[in-house]
């Protein structure tokens, strides 16, 4: 405390002149009052850190001084200044309050000790002051910060679950009685199990802690609740990264499942509705084609080759809306068998030689050496494969190629169909899969499509526990690799 204010009160001249030499000099500001009187008027007229104060002075004594301290104000240190006749007058001031007295006669270095331990405890006293002001502003802030968190735990829509690493429940909000329909009273110290029926649930939340990763997890309706629920299990771990326990949120999507049941029943009514009338479009075109001379003489052929073009559109449109609908709808049933992988690729090359051959597309097969085999429902899968070369033929500029190739890695088989076509931009690449998204530009204007093929390809791929990367760069090409897990007797 560098800028400490000291008021020295004594009768002695000499004494007076001699303390504030020697405080001076150490930078203190220094105001000298010759009696009681005076020292009592300065003290209510300026603040003050310290005051000197002579014992035995005629009018107002230092006692009444330090009384008037005491009882005014109480943060000002008092230093005591006697003779050594009446060192039990000192003593007694000091049980009064006073914090430390000076014998006469003393020497300049002496006072200096003196009020350098006077100022050393006045700055412990602001240190202290400072800190419980910290505690009681980060005391207010917690119980803030809790009362807004109490307040948003219990006002949260969702479900939420709080355990420790047994399993235990250690805390919920109130949704969770409702959402849940919990029958347990109360459900906090209890296991999961004993408030939660459903097996898949707590060896979800076992899961999720013993291996220290989020758990996500669907409960259709009869499972945890009459409620279709999503569930997220997340492990907590304290400040030194120690578990200590779970946080499970239950999300009710009821309205989303229904509102997507309504959706895929609508889309497989309408492409039922359609698909009737289009196909029989297609045959009366055709028939129109064969042997009728009306054709030939009025040059009809290209026009109706143009409309049996899109007609085959609008079909492979519904065909590929009732595939998504189904596939969504977890309504369609897999039969999976062992189907050889070069004979699936050479079924998907001769199907799609013709419109290769259409554009003067060289399309190549490179098989790996090894005969491998994989799991899958060989339809679906044909009609996954089918759209990722038929897209590379149809995004390829004539005169380019179509490469399929092979490879066997870490358990997988990698299918990879390589094109010399248009490409994909940075900016779409990420939404290739995306339902009705199509590129958009220049180079595709006149290419037809749904923007359905890729997310049938994304859906089938996904059920057959495999994976899809695409790599491309504008006008040099595009590259898919397919990804499966290969069958076990191959």
């Amino acid at each position: 405390m560098d800028d400490a204010r000291i008021l020295i009160i004594d009768d002695e001249k000499v004494i007076r002149e001699g303390v504030s030499r020697a405080l001076s000099k150490m930078g203190y500001e220094v105001v000298k009052a010759e009696d009681g009187d005076r020292g009592l008027e300065l003290l209510q007229e300026q603040p003050f850190n310290i005051v000197l104060t002579d014992l035995m002075m005629p009018g107002i004594d230092g006692f009444a001084v330090l009384d008037w301290i005491r009882e005014n104000q109480p943060h000002v240190q008092v230093i005591v200044i006697t003779g050594f006749a009446t060192v039990s007058k000192a003593v007694t001031a000091m049980k009064q309050g006073a914090f430390d007295f000076v014998g006469k006669p003393f020497t300049p270095d002496y006072i200096r000790v003196v009020v350098d331990r006077a100022i050393e405890k006045l700055t412990l006293q602001a240190e202290a002051e400072q800190l419980r002001k910290e505690k009681k502003i980060g005391l207010e802030a917690i119980d803030k910060s809790q009362s807004r968190l109490k307040t948003v735990f219990g006002c949260m829509a969702e479900a939420v679950l709080v355990t420790d690493t047994d399993s235990v429940v250690v805390h919920h909000n109130p949704a969770a009685i409702k959402i849940l329909e919990i029958q347990t009273d109360p459900v906090i110290g209890k296991p999961l199990s004993a408030s939660i029926r459903d097996q898949a649930a707590v060896e979800m939340v076992t899961e999720a802690i013993k291996k220290s990763i989020v758990v996500t997890r669907e409960f259709v309706p009869g499972t945890i609740s009459r409620k279709y629920l999503r569930a997220h299990c997340s492990p907590v771990t304290s400040d030194q990264g120690l578990l200590i326990g779970s946080v499970t949120t239950f999300e009710d999507i009821s309205a989303h499942k229904e509102i997507d049941r309504m959706k895929s029943d609508f889309v497989a009514m309408v492409a039922h509705e359609l698909k009737a009338p289009l196909a029989s479009i297609e045959q009366m075109i055709y028939a129109s084609q064969i042997g009728c001379e009306y054709e030939e003489m009025n040059s009809c052929n290209a026009l109706h080759k143009r409309m049996t073009v899109r007609t085959k559109d609008l079909l492979s449109l519904i065909d590929n809306l009732l595939n998504l609908s189904k596939l969504e709808s977890g309504t369609v049933v897999f039969n999976l068998e062992p189907v050889r992988g070069t004979e699936i690729i050479k079924d998907v090359i001769e199907i799609a030689s013709p419109q290769a051959e259409g554009k003067s597309i060289t399309m190549t097969y490179d098989p790996c050496e090894t005969d491998w085999w994989f799991n899958i429902d060989y339809d679906h899968m044909r009609t996954a494969i089918m759209n990722i070369v038929s897209n590379g033929v149809k995004y390829t500029p004539e005169g380019g190629e179509v490469t399929i190739s092979t490879a066997i890695s870490g358990g997988f088989v990698n299918l990879t169909v390589k094109d010399s076509g248009i490409g994909i931009s940075k900016e779409d690449l990420p939404h290739i899969f995306d339902r009705f998204f199509r590129v958009k530009g220049k180079a595709t204007r006149h290419i037809t499509g749904s923007g359905l093929g890729l997310a049938l390809v994304k859906e089938v791929v996904e059920a057959h526990q495999g994976y899809i990367d695409v790599e491309s760069s504008p006008e040099v090409g595009t590259s898919v690799t397919l990804s499966f897990p290969l069958a076990k007797n191959a």
